[in-house]
């Protein structure tokens, strides 16, 4: 066989599997859209179950499409009064936001906040998150609500000044470090990476 001959024979078997992968990307982005557009159309319930399908490849998007996929998700909870996981969805959101400003829409940024401060004040009532000095901490839940343990110390979680909007910290969720299949695993402000329960960045 020819140098030339096993050159071109090596050049496709490297690129054999490009499109393969480029059209996974495709699919989970093309996936995302068919839940927005079931969102759009006002199909709330069936919006959350293609975010559902969604959740297991959130590692295969950009930082704006998670970001996305968060605050859509958490907007079709809302509408279907599942607020709880609302909650959650839309703080994922915010902590996204936060981590990687302009990820999302300014009116969905709008929005998300109206809905969240909305959200908060339903269950806490209007009154802020209580506050602590800085702990040390193992995990979120050595932390007090509205705080989340970030290297050993716990640290207000977005909006938990009072002056943003309250981001609750469930604690039924995995905190920083433990183990995750998803985001709905994590704690709110924290996203699952690697299967761990981490900061967005």
């Amino acid at each position: 066989m020819s140098r030339a001959w096993a050159s071109t024979l090596l050049v496709a078997a490297l690129a054999a599997p490009l499109p393969l992968a480029t059209g996974a990307c495709a699919t989970y982005r093309d996936d995302l859209d068919r839940a927005v557009a079931a969102y759009n159309d006002r199909e709330y319930e069936r919006a959350v179950a293609l975010f559902d399908l969604v959740e297991p490849d959130l590692d295969s998007l950009s930082v704006s499409e998670r970001a996305r996929y968060a605050y859509y998700r958490g907007m079709a909870h809302y509408l279907s009064d599942q607020r709880r996981d609302a909650r959650h969805w839309l703080g994922n959101a915010a902590a996204r936001e936060k981590a990687s400003e302009g990820s999302l829409h300014p009116e969905e940024a709008a929005k998300m906040n109206e809905t969240l401060e909305e959200l908060n004040q339903d269950r806490w009532g209007g009154a802020s998150t209580p506050g602590a000095e800085a702990e040390t901490c193992e995990a979120d839940r050595d932390c007090v609500k509205g705080q989340f343990c970030d290297d050993g110390t716990c640290r207000d979680a977005p909006g938990a000044d009072g002056a943003d909007d309250v981001v609750e910290l469930d604690d039924k969720k995995g905190g920083k470090g433990e183990s995750c299949r998803g985001d709905a695993d994590c704690a709110s402000t924290l996203v699952c990476k690697d299967g761990t329960c981490s900061p967005p960045k």
